[in-house]
């Protein structure tokens, strides 16, 4: 009997050491799913084939995806906002009203200072070379106009690498979508070029789908477009970028103290070439740059695709120093990064890539691997943040860390605190749940940094006054989840 015991025990011994060896590391990847290490991207995936186990993981795990079909309604304050440019269609006694691509060529190229551009509602094809405008340069107080008659009944369909080409100030774009339609997707690249002497463009309550980099900025030999706005628009794509062009629909090179707010982008998987695409990013030697109160879902399926999606960057993938402006050694100074919404990337939500004193404040990372400060010359202050991931140091990246919420995993269940303080954060509602968890989130926060000289509200629209300590992008999120 002694025997059989022992001749069983032995047995049950050698089962429980193969489950261990075999076994165990894919156990710990249920809990703790995380396929990212050092590379000389962010940090992008490593491509591995995954044993049953794991495929199970990738086919089951979906919760944290956002599952329902995506629409602008469920977030009121950011996207285009339609409805407010229908109620100022007065049409000036000067505007150029147009109805037909050929006639909207010309008036781009003959449009004179303080006038409009109207655009009735229709589709507008428009292929072969780049839309030029006029060589007379608008001013504060005469710029220039381009907008739809009906904000949103007008698209545009390009089949060209790029469609309008912005080289001088003072342009306003609105209310119209821009759509890519080529047969290529590496020939898609830009909706709208800013170069140059365009200075103080804004580009405001419009659409775009399927442009590798649909608003591009960046020098024309000495002359920088600085002090652009970027607002109020829905980025996204309709299919896999299999390209190998860089993937990033709002790319701000050069450019000195532009603002991206309140932008809706989505959807930005790149399949060819590195396979890493960011959602926006300012670089090439900036100065100041404030990225504030956008939602950003770089996957809005339940699928996992090769390669790096990350949300939201200083320094992007990276300029050689002899191309940047002033050849500083630093790819921006002074930006902020604030009151965002980052969701669903496979790889960090936000990446500093030789971003000096840059600031990094009351955002929400979920389901991303968290902020990545990289290089010698990245010296960030991050504060008041709410994340899961990890906030990581590079290749002496430095950075103050102060007041952020690092959600912690359960290592049975799979499931993060930060689950629990928000209604449906998978979905992108981000009420908070109970007043024990709004205390939880805001009780240690520090005093807001106010930026001097901008309007300081927070993701869902409330003004923000410097007594103001919360965590996250709001302090209240009435009306701002739907």
């Amino acid at each position: 009997m002694t025997c059989l015991f022992l001749k069983f025990n032995r047995t049950f011994m050698f089962i429980g050491l193969f489950a261990t060896f075999s076994l165990g590391p894919n156990f710990h990847s249920l809990a703790q799913p995380n396929l990212f290490q050092d590379d000389k991207l962010p940090t992008k995936a490593i491509q591995i084939k995954a044993p049953p186990i794991r495929a199970i993981e990738y086919k089951t795990d979906t919760s944290r995806y956002f599952w329902r079909r995506f629409s602008v309604a469920y977030w009121p304050t950011v996207g285009p906002d339609w409805s407010k440019g229908s109620k100022n269609s007065h049409i000036p006694k000067n505007a150029i009203l147009v109805a037909d691509p050929e006639n909207l060529s010309k008036a781009l190229q003959e449009v004179l200072p303080g006038q409009h551009i109207v655009i009735k509602s229709g589709i507008y094809p428009i292929s072969g070379k780049r839309l030029r405008i006029t060589n007379r340069s608008p001013s504060r107080h005469q710029p220039i106009t381009l907008r739809a008659l009906e904000p949103g009944k007008v698209t545009i369909e390009l089949d060209s690498t790029e469609g309008l080409y912005l080289n001088q100030p003072y342009w306003r774009i609105s209310g119209l979508r821009f759509v890519g339609k080529c047969l290529s997707q590496s020939n898609c690249e830009h909706a709208i070029h800013v170069v140059g002497k365009a200075s103080h463009t804004i580009i405001e309550h419009n659409e775009f789908i399927d442009f590798n980099a649909a608003i591009k900025v960046n020098r024309d030999k000495n002359a920088f477009p600085d002090h652009g706005v970027i607002q109020n628009n829905h980025f996204y794509f309709t299919s896999l970028r299999d390209v190998t062009k860089p993937v990033t629909p709002i790319n701000v090179d050069h450019g000195n103290n532009w603002l991206i707010s309140r932008n809706i982008i989505r959807d930005f998987v790149k399949l060819g070439g590195n396979k890493t695409s960011y959602g926006a990013f300012i670089k090439g030697g900036t100065i100041k740059g404030t990225i504030e109160n956008n939602l950003v879902i770089c996957n809005t399926t339940n699928r996992h695709y090769p390669g790096a999606q990350v949300g939201l960057s200083l320094g992007g993938g990276g300029m050689a120093q002899k191309h940047r402006r002033e050849e500083i050694k630093a790819e921006t100074v002074g930006a902020t990064i604030r009151n965002n919404i980052v969701m669903h990337c496979n790889d960090v939500g936000l990446y500093i890539n030789k971003g000096k004193q840059a600031t990094i404040s009351n955002n929400i990372l979920y389901n991303t691997q968290g902020i990545d400060i990289r290089y010698s010359q990245s010296n960030a202050h991050i504060i008041n943040n709410i994340l899961n991931g990890k906030i990581r140091l590079r290749d002496n990246g430095k950075a103050e860390s102060t007041a952020n919420l690092i959600s912690s995993r359960s290592f049975w269940s799979g499931r993060e605190d930060i689950d629990s303080w928000f209604q449906s954060p998978s979905i992108g509602n981000f009420t908070i749940k109970t007043n024990r968890a709004r205390k939880q989130l805001h009780s240690q926060a520090t005093p807001y940094r106010l930026l001097p000289g901008q309007e300081n509200t927070d993701f869902c629209g409330n003004t923000i006054t410097d007594n103001d300590r919360f965590s996250g992008p709001f302090k209240e999120a009435k009306a701002c989840f739907q």
